[in-house]
């Protein structure tokens, strides 16, 4: 962290001298007489970096600017220039001594504003702490550090100094207290706040509480609607679980179905040819029925020729007489009418008969073929009936395997669906919850942040360099010093600051502020570099010390101890510092008359005679 340096604190009018004094860039002693502008100074540094109070006396009537002279980290001059009562500032990158009528290289605003255009983001961009945050109140609520957060540990007004608020508070109250106690944590430990958002007022987090109780209300019926107590992990591992089984069970089900099809194409295929089996052994039975009739009238009509010609033969027919086919008598007949007339009647039934038996022959020939066709379609048909059986029994095999397959796959089904819609419902509570904490973290329950204090390891070690301080001014009766990160006020011998003497006080508040400054630039740890005390001592009298005469001893102690004060260490006081000590600071002493009179230089008598 880089440090600055004060070079010069100078009031300009036009027709006035100058008022000046110049720092040491490591020790200066302003002393000298009262009402001689010692506190002024005090109160113009605080006022050139930001103060709101502008200090007045009336020597600085006709004055129309302050400079205030600076060293950058880097070491390079700054000059602030503000007149008394403005709320601006010229910034001049430059050592200026005198009355100021250059362009400023910037204009910032004495006050801090929303658009860091201010000398609270310019000073602390140059020191690397304008993006630092700083929590202001309880709910956790931060904003970016300003330049006041240090001032006030840098320039230690008189009033400041005996005040009975704690060191590390710049004000009163419950939010200063809170913003005082980051600044000490950023101070000691180079840890700031993270940011966070602005919490919501009153009535907005009764609109969000709203929001919140139907959010919870909704997430309990969903809660009801869940069939199990399972977490999102379990359902997914379990879906997981489920989509393995459905798997292994489709391919199991697609072998037993292919495994059908195939029986059921086989067993169709039987019943086809059954039913043309069927068809033709009907032609072949209707055939046969129609050809046995037919075989039947042969046989019939053969019997009845051969019974005709056994009746010619028996009743002569065939002899010699009356012709028994036109009954004339032989002398009537012309020679062989007889014979012809037999021979015909017998050649017919013999022509006759023999073509019946032809044709009888030919039909038990067909005849026997189609009973040869018949018996092989009943056979064929017998055999297929057995095939068909067997194919039955194959179909009920499968279908008893694919039976539970089927159960089982319903049953593993209707699992998934419920995990999916458990799961679903997980998801649906899931995104309640975030949207509930959401609102929650958005300040809508009055909850507070977790404050992250100091570590007790980094107090010690600040206790110690506190206790240091204190014994180096050999100050009797403050054993067991210490800082009470809780409230922000030192403690010595058993009693909090706030409880001693304005004496007391004032010295408690110079050491807390020089261990302070001590501690955090040997460790460069974030700090302003510089440590102005107005009237450390004034008021201090040693235990039973004659209280007309100024106990030396620890104002001597004192002023040594800063001699080796790793900063720039402004003491402002009425009592000078002891001989050994004037060597090495620079002492500027305002005596109230001659050369060096106070902080204003006498006026000329023209000037004073003006009206």
């Amino acid at each position: 962290m880089g440090s600055l340096t004060l070079t010069h604190l100078t009031y300009a009018g036009a027709g006035l001298p100058t008022a000046s004094v110049e720092f040491d860039p490591t020790f200066t002693v302003i002393y000298g007489s009262s009402n001689t502008g010692k506190t002024f100074i005090v109160d113009s540094i605080d006022y050139m970096l930001g103060g709101h109070v502008r200090p007045y006396i009336p020597r600085a009537e006709g004055y129309g600017q302050i400079l205030l002279g600076l060293l950058l980290p880097d070491g390079s001059p700054l000059t602030l220039v503000r007149k008394p009562g403005g709320k601006s500032i010229h910034v001049h990158q430059a050592d200026l001594r005198g009355m100021v009528h250059d362009t400023p290289d910037a204009v910032v605003s004495a006050r801090r504003i929303r658009s860091r255009r201010d000398i609270s983001h310019y000073l602390l961009s140059k020191v690397g702490l304008d993006d630092r945050y700083i929590r202001t109140n309880e709910s956790g609520n931060t904003e970016l550090l300003k330049l006041a957060d240090l001032t006030h540990l840098s320039v230690v007004t008189d009033t400041r100094m005996i005040d009975p608020n704690p060191p590390s508070q710049r004000t009163r109250g419950t939010a200063a207290r809170t913003a005082a106690r980051s600044v000490m944590k950023l101070m000691l430990t180079g840890e700031d706040e993270p940011p966070a958002t602005t919490l919501p007022n009153a009535s907005q987090r009764r609109v969000q509480r709203g929001k919140i109780n139907l959010i919870d209300s909704l997430a309990l019926d969903l809660h009801a609607k869940l069939s199990r107590d399972q977490s999102p992990a379990e359902l997914r591992e379990q879906l997981a679980l489920l989509e393995g089984t459905l798997e292994d069970m489709a391919r199991s089900l697609a072998r037993e179905s292919e495994q059908q099809a195939r029986a059921v194409a086989a067993r169709a295929q039987l019943a086809q040819t059954d039913a043309e089996l069927e068809t033709r052994l009907g032609e072949v039975l209707d055939l046969l029925g129609r050809f046995d009739i037919l075989r039947q009238q042969y046989e019939s009509d053969l019997a009845r020729l051969e019974m005709v010609s056994e009746a010619g033969n028996l009743l002569g027919y065939f002899q010699v007489g009356r012709c028994v086919f036109c009954g004339a008598d032989p002398e009537h007949q012309h020679a062989q009418h007889g014979n012809q007339e037999t021979t015909q009647l017998h050649e017919a039934v013999v022509v006759e008969s023999t073509k019946t038996h032809s044709l009888l022959a030919d039909l038990l020939l067909t005849l026997s073929d189609l009973e040869a066709q018949r018996d092989e379609l009943i056979e064929r048909r017998n055999a297929l009936t057995r095939q068909a059986g067997e194919a039955d029994s194959v179909l009920a095999q499968i279908e008893a395997r694919l039976a539970p397959l089927n159960e089982e796959l319903q049953a593993v089904v209707a699992e998934r669906l419920r995990v999916e819609r458990d799961l679903e419902l997980r998801a649906r509570i899931d995104e309640l919850d975030e949207h509930r904490s959401e609102l929650v973290s958005q300040g809508a329950l009055p909850s507070k942040r977790v404050e992250a204090f100091i570590a007790g390891r980094i107090l010690t070690s600040f206790d110690g360099v506190l206790q240091s301080t204190l014994d180096s001014w050999r100050i009797p009766n403050v054993e067991a010093a210490g800082f009470d990160p809780y409230g922000g006020d030192v403690s010595a011998g058993g009693t909090t600051r706030a409880g001693h003497g304005r004496g007391m006080r004032a010295l408690l508040h110079a050491a807390f502020s020089i261990a302070l400054a001590r501690y955090c630039l040997d460790r460069r740890l974030p700090h302003l570099g510089f440590l102005v005390l107005d009237s450390p001592l004034v008021t201090y009298k040693e235990p039973d010390y004659d209280a007309d005469r100024i106990p030396p001893n620890v104002i001597d102690h004192f002023y040594r101890s800063i001699l080796a004060f790793p900063g720039q260490a402004i003491v402002v006081e009425n009592a000078p510092p002891p001989p050994d000590v004037l060597e090495h600071a620079r002492i500027i002493t305002f005596s109230g008359s001659g050369d060096r009179p106070g902080f204003f230089p006498a006026r000329p008598t023209s000037v004073l005679a003006r009206p």
